[in-house]
């Protein structure tokens, strides 16, 4: 973004308001036109504004982005130490709208835009609140799932036949995105602005304070109401195409991970995913064999699904083996590309077996991530990336759609982006071209073979399906420095998809089938409800929709709520789903 002009009375608050030009710009929102009037009313306004609530006088500023402003504005005056002006009381008598002045000579700012009560626009407000309250900020809802939200909440109907006297109540959508409450995605999807959301939250507590709420929008607005915010995403994916070294080491594995372990959060008698072996805690650098430093060569494995021509062969071939770096291409049950250290020959620990390090990269096009994320494949990936316990995971979204992410939505993109960041603590590269992430991957190469010292290797009798990842954290946590690795054989064993499930890991992934549901709230289900037989009885008893809803998800705020619980509901006593 450019720097606003020297001459400008206001600058920071130009400089601000072009900052969510560009953003919403950037999103193709509707709220850049609003925004650009307002860029060029500061740009051209000679006057200094000290107050942000003053700025209303201007054209493209509401009292939504007014409120923004005046937040921003305190903001900056607490991180620079200036106090904050008090504002005089205005001696401009305000007009009516007769033209007449106004008794009490206070100019009064004008009020915020509420949609008259049961009007089309207050019902579309309340169906992109609950699809907000439902599935997040970044969701865009297509017309056809959110009329049926709105319907309750309207006394006009919204499917009129053509020549009827009677207007539609979805000509309240052209009113709420005039206003810039709203906003659409590629013409046909929709989501509420910022300040629609602050409308929205107080419109519903008038209609909870007169009881006009559903039984069950209320709860789930109440649910919405008792989580607690969740933070922006401020974190920007790495440019950084050097090399994957600032997540390889020999520290790598004793830095903290910001990711809360999915598979190893929470134990239970009757349903967990974590180590069950009694001597998970007896394990010691004693127990584990030794692999000494210089003792291995280090051997990229590369998924054969990755290679589908002569051509990608040949250019793997021109770009790694040509530079020195041995690999195998050999299926991979988790990850795309790995690292596998083996004895040398002429070394007195050669019978030992291959070993997997622990270091794993999951590559994905664009267009395949975007697929991956509207059939579930990417949830249900990174599920498996965690249960496996690899230390350091760096995720490569290579290249560029942009067919791809407008179909699914750019602001969905990258909110998963930013979650595999965050919430999975993977370390995500963006490289341009096949090539690149195959020079990435010869650096990476070469920055092991250079620093890696001793290897321990978990015995296999001491590996079993039950929260691999759980045993790698719980020695990691005992002896920090030591470089974990399993053999070939137990990463295959245990990392498989056909490897024999117990019991109740069937159950949690059979919960995990419905969407919405992730591992956490699966395990949050489960140990409220152990056996399938339990949770079906709970649906079928009165209230066992509401009581499902209100259970918490470990460790958060959360709750299952009330939509989640229905769609669980249907899944588990509908006869087809």
């Amino acid at each position: 973004m450019s720097e606003p002009a020297a001459e400008c009375a206001n600058p920071l608050f130009l400089q601000w308001v072009t900052e969510w030009y560009e953003e919403a710009r950037k999103r193709n929102a509707k709220t850049q036109y609003t925004l650009k009037k307002a860029c060029t009313s500061l740009e051209r306004y000679p006057l200094r504004i000290e107050h942000a609530q003053d700025a209303v006088q201007l054209q493209g500023i509401g009292q939504g982005i007014a409120e923004r402003l005046g937040k921003k504005l305190a903001s900056w005056r607490k991180a620079q130490g200036i106090a904050e002006p008090v504002r005089a009381a205005s001696a401009e008598p305000r007009a009516t709208s007769s033209g007449e002045p106004a008794a009490g000579g206070r100019a009064r700012a004008p009020r915020a835009y509420v949609p008259r009560y049961r009007s089309g626009a207050f019902a579309l407000l309340l169906g992109l609140f609950k699809t907000y309250c439902l599935y997040g900020a970044d969701y865009f809802i297509p017309k056809s799932e959110l009329v049926p939200l709105c319907e309750p909440y309207t006394d006009t109907p919204f499917h009129v036949s053509s020549g009827a006297a009677q207007q539609s109540a979805w000509l309240g959508m052209k009113t709420l995105e005039t206003k810039a409450l709203a906003e659409r995605q590629g013409g046909v999807k929709f989501s509420l602005t910022d300040e629609g959301v602050e409308i929205a939250q107080k419109v519903v507590e008038v209609l909870r304070a007169r009881n006009e709420l559903s039984d069950e929008d209320g709860r789930m607005f109440a649910a919405f109401a008792e989580r607690t915010a969740a933070s922006e995403d401020a974190r920007s994916p790495s440019s950084d195409y050097d090399g994957f070294a600032d997540g390889v080491g020999p520290a790598a594995s004793a830095r903290p991970r910001t990711a809360r372990p999915v598979a190893a959060s929470r134990s239970s008698s009757a349903v967990s995913f974590s180590w069950q072996s009694s001597a998970a805690g007896q394990v010691e650098l004693a127990d584990l064999t030794r692999y000494p430093a210089g003792s291995y060569d280090v051997i990229l494995a590369v998924d054969s699904r990755e290679v589908h021509s002569a051509g990608d062969r040949a250019l793997i071939e021109q770009e790694l083996e040509k530079q020195g770096v041995r690999l195998e291409i050999r299926p991979l049950v988790v990850g795309d590309y790995l690292w596998i250290a083996r004895p040398r020959a002429a070394a007195e620990h050669r019978r030992l077996p291959d070993v997997v390090l622990d270091v794993v990269v999951e590559r994905k096009r664009m267009d395949d991530l975007c697929a991956s994320i509207r059939d579930g494949r990417y949830r249900e990936q990174h599920a498996r990336i965690h249960a496996a316990g690899f230390a350091t995971v760096f995720y490569v979204v290579e290249g560029s759609d942009p067919d791809a992410v407008a179909r699914l939505g750019e602001a969905a993109v990258s909110s998963a982006l930013s979650r595999v960041q965050i919430a999975n603590g993977f370390h995500l590269k963006q490289p341009p071209t096949f090539e690149a992430t195959l020079r990435l991957l010869r650096q990476t190469t070469e920055l092991l073979q250079s620093t890696l010292g001793d290897l321990y290797a978990i015995p296999d009798r001491h590996v079993g399906h039950h929260g691999l990842g759980g045993l790698k954290r719980s020695v990691r946590a005992r002896h920090p420095q030591a470089h974990l690795v399993i053999s070939v054989d137990a990463y295959d064993v245990v990392c498989g998809k056909s490897t024999t499930l117990s019991v109740g890991e069937v159950y949690l992934r059979m919960l995990m089938a419905v969407r919405g549901v992730s591992a956490d709230k699966a395990l949050a289900v489960g140990s409220r409800f152990p056996t399938p037989l339990a949770l079906v009885r709970a649906f079928e008893a009165d209230g066992g929709v509401g009581r499902i809803g209100d259970i918490a998800v470990d460790g958060t705020s959360r709750k299952i709520g009330p939509a989640l619980a229905r769609r669980l509901e249907q899944f588990w006593t509908a006869d087809s789903f």
